[in-house]
């Protein structure tokens, strides 16, 4: 018995249309990718700077200026400074995930450098 070529029609739409799915999985994985490959949950490095925000990079155990004089700001500048890896857990309710906030650390920290400098930012401050 030979094949029809009805069948052989729709195995090949078929083999397309698998083909067609695969290709945008690929795709999408990829977008994925690319979107979080430069962004490392407990640097930071990739978010945008907010309007308004003041940013101080500093030295291990400093506070930016806009934390001092205020008690509760000190406390909660030097736990983000020292908790990252806790805070990356605690979300963020002030509405800031438009400019790349995803956690609570993103509030205080913009960035963690290499050698030990911190990047603050004042959107915690405020």
């Amino acid at each position: 018995m030979g094949k029809t070529k009805g069948a052989t029609s729709t195995r090949k739409r078929s083999r397309r249309f698998h083909f067609a799915i695969a290709g945008l999985i690929v795709m999408g994985a990829g977008a994925v990718f690319i979107a979080w490959s430069g962004s490392d949950p407990l640097t930071g490095s990739s978010r945008r700077r907010a309007p308004g925000d003041r940013y101080e990079t500093l030295g291990p155990r400093q506070l930016p200026t806009f934390a001092t004089g205020n008690a509760k700001a000190e406390e909660a500048y030097r736990y983000a400074a020292a908790h990252p890896e806790v805070l990356q857990y605690i979300p963020c309710y002030c509405g800031c995930g438009n400019i790349g906030h995803r956690h609570n650390g993103d509030c205080y920290v913009q960035e963690r450098h290499g050698d030990g400098r911190i990047t603050f930012t004042s959107h915690g401050a405020t």
